[in-house]
């Protein structure tokens, strides 16, 4: 079987996306050269007193037991940085596709990409956003905070709209250096509601990386000839002939995702698109590649 007939299986049976995470994270790492460590910090150049906040994997043990007090071993290059992920709960996120809603998916990716931050000494943080609610977990290191991260996955209320406003975006940051920001949507909620995300991003000058996900029947039509659509955010549904509108509904698609790439593409944002066929694993290099930059 292969690892995508896996995981659409585990997702589909309802299986624990912390358990599922971990499983796709363990994959990936032990696919990779086993010389190959990423990690916190470079080479060691010093030592300094423990701060609250520091990830304590890093207090040395040796220090402490000749002191009696906590050091942490500094690098000549921190390589820590803050990851802030951002996953939307609109109406849309609740399409559904071989028996997975997209949150669901959606939220594997999150969940996947989070562990391999965690396993990487990095700080994460999660907000899960539509324009009705929002919750939000606080940047933290550390194994408790990748639970609570988990546990917020849970139970989702996908509604309304992804909020054009930004004053909630504003509100929950704490304005610090070097944060990747990590976007998981379906990015239809139309270019305007997107402009003044990338616009607080772009004054910070945090690097974006959006995962846009959407079904591969939506990216090809492939419906019966007569079917019933229902857009999810406004509950209206019409009939349709799909050989009779298959030609416009991807012109009209794909045009609308060039205008999207060419508005928040930037030197520091990205976005790539996911099809729910696709291995959570990609998403994984996406964000090395990315995180390398930092």
């Amino acid at each position: 079987m292969s690892e995508l007939s896996k995981e659409l299986d585990f997702l589909k049976s309802g299986a624990n996306i912390a358990l599922l995470a971990k499983h796709v994270v363990d994959g990936f790492l032990m696919g990779m050269h086993s010389g190959t460590r990423h990690g916190v910090g470079g080479e060691f150049s010093q030592y300094r007193s423990y701060q609250p906040g520091d990830d304590i994997r890093q207090v040395d043990w040796k220090m402490y037991g000749r002191s009696d007090r906590y050091y942490i071993k500094e690098a000549e290059t921190d390589t820590s940085v803050t990851v802030r992920f951002f996953l939307d709960a609109s109406a849309s996120m609740n399409y559904i596709e071989n028996n997975i809603t997209r949150f669901r998916y959606a939220s594997l990716i999150t969940a996947s990409l989070a562990t391999l931050a965690y396993q990487q000494g990095d700080a994460i943080a999660l907000h899960i956003v539509n324009d009705e609610s929002q919750k939000h977990l606080r940047e933290k290191r550390g194994k408790s905070q990748l639970h609570r991260f988990y546990s917020l996955l849970d139970n989702p209320d996908c509604k309304g709209k992804w909020p054009i406003d930004s004053n909630w975006l504003t509100d929950s940051l704490k304005f610090q250096k070097r944060e990747l920001w990590i976007v998981c949507s379906d990015l239809l909620d139309g270019v305007e509601s997107w402009k003044k995300f990338v616009s607080v991003s772009e004054a910070l000058g945090h690097e974006v990386q959006f995962i846009q996900v959407l079904g591969e029947g939506e990216r090809t039509l492939n419906l019966k000839n007569s079917s019933t659509i229902k857009d999810p955010e406004s509950d209206r549904e019409r009939n349709i002939r799909v050989d009779a509108v298959r030609d416009q509904y991807l012109k009209n698609l794909n045009d609308y995702l060039e205008e999207l790439k060419q508005t928040l593409r930037s030197r520091k944002i990205e976005i790539d698109l996911f099809t729910m066929d696709t291995p959570v694993n990609k998403a994984l290099h996406t964000f090395l590649k990315k995180r390398a930059v930092l």
